[in-house]
């Protein structure tokens, strides 16, 4: 790979606003990192009362560890620290990838804890747990493997009736795809540059290798000498700008994902109580 100094003021102050991105996704892990155990009383602690072998504050907090080091990991790919300066070197591949894996995960933790009852949440948890099983299914499928996919689903409709849901069957329902649920929680987004589902498309374009995604995004420099009849050869480089928009609304999405765990696992300070069926 080719590296190139950017000469771009603009790109120059994106690439600054990308790296205070990084520190604001920082601070948001510090804030979580004491809460993997919810507090005693809080709506978390509940919910998990009622389903302790499939619970809810586990599985988000799994989501947003997942969101958080995508973030980090991004952060070590493409900065460089030394004593004296820091440098940014960044792909025009590679780097949306982790973005997208961080909203996919940062999305499935919001859309898990934003019910505002405990019966909506446990649902949701054991419909990502049929989903769970039957992904690890297809991969033992395609090892030629056994798989305790029966047993296993069977499993989740015996914890449905253990959590007091009734009659209802986790197997009966399908989890909405990402698009669905990006759409749903696009009404908790403030101060929005992308809608949450576009920064989704756009990083899930990019870590597909689609052409479209490519051109819509990175910039292009023609190589001189190469222009024929039918076209020509150009450079391609990221655009710090691009990739500033898209991490800024997958830092937005972990924040909104973040508060809402820490406001469901950090006890009832104002007195009032979320309900649990």
């Amino acid at each position: 790979m080719i590296t190139l100094p950017v000469d771009d003021e603009d790109e120059v102050q994106y690439s600054q606003w990308i790296m205070r991105l990084f520190d604001r996704a920082a601070e948001i892990d510090a804030a979580l990192e004491p809460l993997v155990d919810p507090v005693e009383g809080s709506s978390l602690f509940s919910d998990d009362d009622r389903s302790p072998h499939h619970n809810v504050s586990g599985y988000a907090y799994g989501q947003l560890a997942v969101a958080r080091g995508c973030i980090a990991s991004l952060r070590q790919m493409i900065v460089q620290e030394s004593e004296h300066k820091i440098d940014m070197v960044a792909s025009p591949f590679g780097a949306y990838a982790l973005v997208r894996n961080a909203l996919d995960a940062a999305a499935v933790a919001l859309w898990l804890l934003e019910p505002v009852n405990g019966t909506l949440r446990i649902k949701r948890r054991l419909l990502l747990g049929v989903d769970e099983v039957g992904k690890a299914a297809s991969l033992r499928d395609t090892m030629s493997q056994p798989s305790p996919r029966a047993k296993r689903r069977a499993r989740l409709k015996e914890v449905a009736g253990q959590a007091g849901l009734g009659a209802w069957n986790p197997l009966s329902e399908r989890l909405p795809t990402t698009t669905q649920i990006l759409k749903r929680l696009e009404r908790l987004h403030s101060n929005a540059v992308f809608p949450w589902l576009a920064a989704w498309q756009l990083a899930s374009g990019h870590a597909h290798g689609k052409v479209w995604a490519q051109l819509a995004s990175n910039e292009l420099q023609e190589v001189a000498g190469t222009r024929t009849g039918t076209g020509a050869q150009f450079q391609m480089t990221i655009r710090y700008g691009m990739l500033a928009v898209v991490l800024f609304e997958a830092v937005q999405l972990l924040e909104a994902a973040g508060a809402r765990y820490v406001e469901l696992s950090g006890g009832f300070r104002d007195g009032s109580r979320d309900s649990g069926h």
